[in-house]
């Protein structure tokens, strides 16, 4: 599965960044991270996925079951998360990963971190080191 971050072309700010990096090192044996600044859907072979903090929640053992089925199925290979909520895109679900209006840089971050932990929990494994 790749996940894919709709992100705005800037680079975030060094201690987000540093953060993310070591959550894309951890996930690299689980699946792929891209980043993009501009969606190109990839006709029903995508979930997009807005977040924002008035879509649905989802704790991460729902995240992981969201996952398992969209992988199972077959029909999706890609997951685009929206991060930037001026980004003009239609959009399959929203989620709320937090119930307050957080940076793109923290969103980023938080959501690689949500990914990790559904992709431990998907493979029966212990979050905590």
């Amino acid at each position: 599965m790749t996940y894919c971050i709709a992100y705005p072309p800037r680079k975030p700010r060094r201690f987000y960044n540093e953060a993310a990096l070591e959550y894309e090192k951890r996930l690299s044996r689980f699946c792929r991270v891209q980043y993009t600044d501009k969606i190109i859907r990839n006709g029903e072979k995508d979930l997009t996925v807005a977040l924002s903090p008035n879509g649905m929640r989802i704790a991460s053992e729902d995240m992981a079951a969201r996952f398992l089925t969209a992988e199972s199925g077959g029909a999706i290979s890609r997951i685009v998360f929206i991060l930037r909520q001026r980004m003009p895109v239609p959009y399959d679900e929203a989620w709320a990963l937090t119930s307050v209006s957080i940076p793109e840089d923290l969103s980023m971050v938080l959501l690689l971190e949500q990914i990790y932990r559904a992709q431990k929990i998907m493979h029966n494994e212990p979050y905590h080191k």
